[in-house]
Parts: structure tokens; C-alpha cells; sequence
């Protein structure tokens, strides 16, 4: 009887262990096929792992990917506001909310979400150059040209940077659209690997995201 009892504990000890290693080989599996472009496939693993466990910001962030892949911008704008409340220290999941709230035209919350992502990596001018033309966007030309002219002593053969800045003297619709940063995939890049000890954005206040 004891000995019965000893083996039941053990395999009652070894189930978060089990879970922990079919959640790691789910995310592998979503990881694949979204790489692959089997964006329907990706979507239902995250979902299901987000089901499981609902605080993994990076299945929230992943399955985000996947519906902006897809064209659900919506849906992707929902994933990618619970990626950020579980962790909010990542400028890549920024740069997604903002590139969906592009697709949904609401410029103004694209505009907090890559002043977060500067925050962050200040360094990226395609950040930069995106929070300028969303203030355009939103009817502040102003601030919008003092952006651009920062950017473009920054980085002078920046060609967008230049033309939406003579779209906005010019009065026009800028032909320049928003960039997507020259990076490898999102979903491998070393800051969704991020060490929450070594935060650097731990002692900074985080802007309110819009409703």
C-alpha cells in the first residue's frame, strides 16, 4: 500500500513537468508553422496554449502575429494588448500593436505604441520614422516635421524619411508607407528572450494605452 501511495505522488509531481514540456513543444509547433505561412495552424495552437496558460505573453504575442498575418487586425490589436499588460518591457510586441493599429487607422493609440517602442530601443529609426508619419496622420504636421528633421540628422540617406517630409510641405498624401523594422522574424528576436532582472525599462513609467 505504501509503495502505492510513494507512486502516486511521484506521478502526481511529475504533471506540471509534463504540461511545462507539451507547452514548450506546442509553442516549437506554432513556431513552425507560422514560419511556414500556415497562419490558420499557428493561430489554433496559440489559442489553445493561451487556453492552458494564459499568462505566457509570448503565445499571446505569437498568435497576435498570426492574425495580422491573416488580416484580422482586430483580433490582432486584443492579443497584442494582453501580450503587453503580462509584459510590457518589449519592443517588438509595440511595433506589431502599432503596425495593427495602423490597419485600423487609429493612428493616435499607433503613436503611443511606438513611443513605447523608442522608449525601449531608441536606436531603430523605422520606430522614428512610423511615429512620424502617424502624427501626420492625425493632423499634427507640426510635430510631425520636427520628427522628421531629427530623423533626417540622424540618418541622412534615410529616402522615406526625406519623401514624407516633402509630402508634408507639399500638403499631399504621403506615398511613403509605414515600414516594417529590417529584422529577422519577430517571433526570434533575442528581446522576446528578454531577463526581467535586467529590465531596461524596470524604473521608467509606462504610458496608458488607448482605449
Amino acid at each position: 500500500m505504501l509503495r502505492g501511495v510513494v507512486v502516486s505522488l511521484l506521478c502526481l509531481l511529475a504533471l506540471p513537468s509534463a504540461a511545462q514540456y507539451n507547452i514548450k513543444k506546442m509553442m516549437e509547433e506554432g513556431r513552425r508553422t507560422l514560419d511556414q505561412g500556415y497562419y490558420v495552424t499557428s493561430m489554433q495552437i496559440f489559442s489553445r496554449i493561451v487556453g492552458l496558460k494564459p499568462n505566457l505573453y509570448e503565445a499571446w504575442y505569437l498568435m497576435a502575429l498570426s492574425k495580422y498575418r491573416l488580416e484580422d487586425y482586430k483580433g490582432a490589436d486584443d492579443d497584442c494588448r494582453r501580450a503587453l499588460n503580462l509584459q510590457p518591457y518589449i519592443a517588438d510586441i509595440y511595433e506589431l500593436y502599432g503596425m495593427t493599429n495602423i490597419r485600423l487607422e487609429r493612428y493616435d493609440s499607433a503613436v503611443t505604441a511606438y513611443t513605447h517602442a523608442i522608449d525601449i530601443m531608441p536606436d531603430n529609426r523605422d520606430y522614428w520614422f512610423n511615429r512620424a508619419y502617424c502624427l501626420y496622420q492625425i493632423g499634427d504636421s507640426k510635430t510631425a516635421l520636427q520628427q522628421l528633421a531629427y530623423i533626417l540628422k540622424r540618418w541622412k540617406s534615410f529616402d522615406a524619411a526625406a519623401q514624407l517630409r516633402s509630402d508634408i510641405l507639399a500638403g499631399r498624401k504621403p506615398k511613403q508607407q509605414p515600414v516594417k523594422s529590417n529584422t529577422p522574424p519577430i517571433y526570434q528576436l533575442p528581446s522576446l528572450r528578454i531577463d526581467n532582472n535586467q529590465n531596461p525599462m524596470k524604473n521608467k513609467p509606462i504610458l496608458r494605452l488607448s482605449q
